[in-house]
C-alpha cells in the first residue's frame, strides 16, 4: 500500500478554499486515491480530514484514522451495538482491533476479544472483559453468545460463528467480501444472525466522533513500530510478517 491515512500541516490552499488554511494541523484519509507515504499530499477541501486536536502527537493521529473510524462503521453504524450487548472481537490487538475493543467498551458493551497469548495483557488493559488466546483455546466452545462478531483478520466464517451469535445477532468481516456481501444479502431475507458489511465508509462522521474522543483523552493510541519515510520497506515487511501490535507509522525526516 501507499498510505492511506496521515497527519502533518497545511502548506498551501487552493483560491476556492474556504473551511481550512494555511499552518492548521489535520489528520485524516486519502480515500483510494492513497499516497500519503509522502512528504505533500494534494487533497480537496472535501476529502475526510478534519483539524487535530492540539493534544495529539502527529505520529498519535496518523496511527488513528483507519482503525478507529473502521470500528466506528462497524460497531456503530452497522451493529448498531448498545449498552450492555455483548461484542467479541477477533484481531483485538490490531490496527483496528485495539480500537474495536476500546469503542465497543465506549458503548457500553461487555466486550471479548481473541489475539495471542502474548497479546492478551495489553487487549485486557484496553478494556476487554475476556480474552481468547486462539493458540489454545476456542471460543465458539466456550458457551457465550454475542450480539456482534467483528472479525477484522479473516479468522472466521459466518458458518463457524452463527451458532456463538444472539437470534438478532450479527457477523460484521472486513475480509473476503466478495462471499460475506453474498451472505449480508442472503441473511437479510430470513430470521436469524445476520452478515453485515460494506467497505463504503462515511469517513467524515467517524473522524468528527473520533476527534471528540481525542480531545477527551478517550482512546489508547497503539504504535508498534515507527519508521523513517527511507526505511518504508522495512516498515512493510514488519507489517507482512505478521508480529506487530496495533499500528505502525511512517515519519518525514527533517532536513
Amino acid at each position: 500500500m501507499l498510505g492511506l491515512e496521515f497527519a502533518g500541516d497545511i502548506a498551501a490552499v487552493g483560491p476556492a478554499v474556504r473551511q481550512l488554511r494555511v499552518g492548521e494541523r489535520v489528520f485524516g484519509f486519502t480515500g483510494f486515491g492513497v499516497g500519503a507515504n509522502a512528504e505533500y499530499k494534494c487533497l480537496s477541501e472535501r476529502a475526510s480530514l478534519t483539524t487535530m486536536p492540539g493534544n495529539v502527537a502527529y505520529t498519535d493521529a496518523a496511527a488513528t484514522v483507519d482503525g478507529f473510524t473502521t470500528a466506528w462503521h462497524f460497531l456503530h453504524d452497522l451493529a448498531n451495538v448498545q449498552n450492555g450487548q455483548k461484542v467479541l472481537v477477533i484481531g483485538a490487538s490490531g490496527s483496528i482491533g485495539t480500537y474495536a475493543i476500546q469503542l465497543a467498551k465506549y458503548l457500553g458493551a461487555v466486550v471479548h476479544g481473541v489475539c495471542s497469548g502474548r497479546n492478551a495483557k495489553l487487549v485486557e488493559e484496553l478494556g476487554a472483559d475476556r480474552v481468547f488466546d486462539y493458540t489454545v483455546e476456542e471460543f465458539t466452545t466456550s458457551g457465550e453468545r454475542y450480539d456482534a462478531i467483528f472479525d477484522v483478520v479473516g479468522g472466521s466464517s459466518f458458518t463457524r460463528c452463527r451458532s456463538v451469535l444472539t437470534p438478532r445477532g450479527c457477523y460484521l468481516p472486513t475480509t473476503n467480501l466478495a462471499v460475506n456481501t453474498l451472505l449480508a444479502a442472503a441473511t437479510a431475507l430470513i430470521r436469524g444472525p445476520r452478515v453485515r458489511t460494506r467497505m463504503s465508509v462515511d469517513k467524515h462522521a467517524a473522524l468528527a466522533a473520533l476527534r471528540e474522543l481525542l480531545i477527551e483523552d478517550r482512546l489508547q493510541i497503539i504504535i508498534d513500530r515507527t519508521y523513517p519515510l527511507s526505511k518504508i520497506a522495512e516498515a512493510h515487511r514488519h507489517v507482512d510478517s505478521g508480529h506487530k501490535v496495533g499500528n505502525v507509522v511512517i515519519t518525514i525526516e527533517d532536513d
